[in-house]
C-alpha cells in the first residue's frame, strides 16, 4: 500500500512540476481551486438541507481555515516572504 502512495505522489510530482517552476501561478491556481471548491461544497450543502442554516453555517466554518490558508499562502508569495516557501504542514 505505501508503495502505491509513494508512486502516486511521484506522478503528482511530475505532474505538477511545470506548475511549481512558476510559484505564484501555483499559489494563485491553488487560491482558486480552494475558493472554488469552498463555494461548491457550500451550495451542495444548501442544496441537501434547503430549509435548515446551521449546516451551511457548520460547513463554511469548519472549512474556512482551508481558504484564508491558501489566501495566506498567495499573499506571502506576492511579499516574498519566506513562509511562502514551506509547503508541508506544520505537525502540531
Amino acid at each position: 500500500m505505501n508503495t502505491i502512495f509513494r508512486s502516486a505522489g511521484q506522478v503528482s510530482e511530475k505532474a505538477l512540476s511545470p506548475l511549481k517552476a512558476q510559484p505564484l501561478l501555483y499559489r494563485a491556481l491553488q487560491l482558486v481551486f480552494a475558493l472554488a471548491a469552498y463555494a461548491a461544497g457550500v451550495y451542495l450543502v444548501d442544496l441537501a438541507t434547503p430549509d435548515a442554516r446551521i449546516p451551511v453555517i457548520l460547513f463554511a466554518v469548519y472549512f474556512l481555515p482551508a481558504v484564508l490558508r491558501a489566501w495566506l499562502q498567495f499573499y506571502w508569495q506576492l511579499r516574498g516572504d519566506s513562509r511562502a516557501d514551506s509547503v508541508e504542514r506544520p505537525t502540531a
